[in-house]
């Protein structure tokens, strides 16, 4: 540390899925800024999709305070397991990688939501008999839960219907 007086960001390491908690109670703290980055995503199940928040880092969450004024605090508080150190001493985080994360948004937020199916996407089949299979989506049908794709098949291009839930988009 540089400067003892002077607010520098560290890096938390929360007890086993209480990043949430922990951020909540650090906030709480005082003159302290806390940068919990979080991904939105789909989580693909059995029945259905579901869109899922979850931690980018998980066990971690970031904090910018002076060690002098808050060390004791931040560590007793709800949530947090102990500040990420090296041979005892808490190891800085250089504020450019808080600034990427910071740029998320207010909310710390990257969303890697699936892409939205249109006409002429390339698709992958991820369940059923023809799983594995790649195609082009020709048709949409019943607010997307239905989609007609052209796939090659036995040496001919066959439209193939199947369901929203058994494809994925290609990269």
């Amino acid at each position: 540390m540089n400067d003892s007086s002077t607010a520098h960001w560290f890096c938390i390491k929360s007890k086993p899925r209480q990043e949430a908690v922990a951020a909540r109670h650090l906030k709480n703290l005082g003159e302290v800024e806390v940068v919990f980055p979080r991904v939105r995503r789909t989580r693909r199940g059995h029945e259905k999709n579901q869109v899922v928040i979850e931690p980018l880092f998980p066990g971690y969450l970031f904090i910018k305070f002076v060690p002098e004024d808050y060390h004791g605090s931040v560590r007793s508080t709800r949530g947090v397991l102990h500040l990420v150190s090296k041979n005892g001493k808490a190891v800085e985080v250089d504020s450019q990688v808080i600034a990427e994360l910071q740029a998320l948004g207010p909310e710390g937020i990257l969303s890697l939501l699936d892409a939205e199916l249109k006409l002429g996407s390339k698709i992958k089949v991820i369940r059923g008999i023809f799983a594995g299979s790649e195609g082009e989506v020709i048709k949409l049908a019943n607010s997307q839960k239905r989609i007609a794709v052209l796939m090659s098949l036995l040496g001919a291009e066959q439209a193939v219907e199947l369901s929203s839930e058994d494809i994925a988009p290609l990269d």
